[in-house]
């Protein structure tokens, strides 16, 4: 009877610990279970990330080739400002000059006019004196032979002084259409340099940005 009961003491005991190792292996299971899940939650994660990773790196990569394409455009665009603001220089310093030669023409376009209504005024005067010597014929016409020889050189001079005036009139004619021409594309370089900066600016902007 005691041995039974020791047999049974003994089973009681045995399966006390086979429950206790069946709890702590349902524990264990339940805590695998949980790992797993976790670890597939944090696969999953990683995946995600690295996926997140893949398209900043490609999206840095294209930002990288945008900024070096944009550098470019900027050396570009710096290149011809710099080109159209020597060219401007140079033909304001052109339309300086030919506003210098204009006032210079000017001055000689005067003085010629001047000259030549000083001929017109001795020629009436030689004119009068000739109206008035005719009474004198003998000595009238030596003096008259004398006078309209000087006259025909007036006449010549004056001749010439109207040619000289004409071509000086048909030069400054012609340096003012070049100093309009000269305005006109002045003007037309502005405009380009205005529209170079505003197509500037955007990717100046983009790149400050960036």
């Amino acid at each position: 009877m005691a041995e039974l009961k020791d047999r049974d003491m003994e089973l009681n005991t045995m399966a006390a610990s086979h429950h206790q190792q069946l709890y702590a292996w349902e524990k264990d299971r339940k805590m695998v279970l949980t790992l797993e899940h976790r670890c597939a939650r944090l696969d999953d994660e990683l995946q995600k990330r690295n996926e997140v990773i893949r398209v900043l790196t490609k999206r840095a990569l294209v930002v990288e080739t945008r900024e070096k394409e944009v550098r470019k455009e900027l050396s570009e665009a710096h290149q011809q400002l710099s080109e159209l603001e020597q060219k401007q220089q140079n033909i304001s310093k052109k339309c300086q000059d030919f506003e210098e030669k204009n006032l210079s023409l000017n001055s000689t376009v005067m003085a010629l006019s001047t000259q030549v209504g000083s001929l017109q005024v001795r020629e009436e005067e030689l004119s009068s004196m000739l109206k008035l010597k005719d009474k004198d014929a003998t000595e009238a016409s030596g003096h008259v032979l004398d006078l309209t020889g000087r006259l025909r050189s007036m006449e010549v001079s004056l001749t010439e002084s109207c040619s000289r005036e004409s071509k000086l009139v048909r030069d400054l004619e012609e340096h003012k259409h070049r100093y309009r021409e000269a305005r006109h594309e002045i003007t037309h370089l502005k405009g380009v340099m205005s529209h170079l900066r505003k197509s500037i600016f955007p990717h100046s902007y983009r790149l400050y940005c960036c």
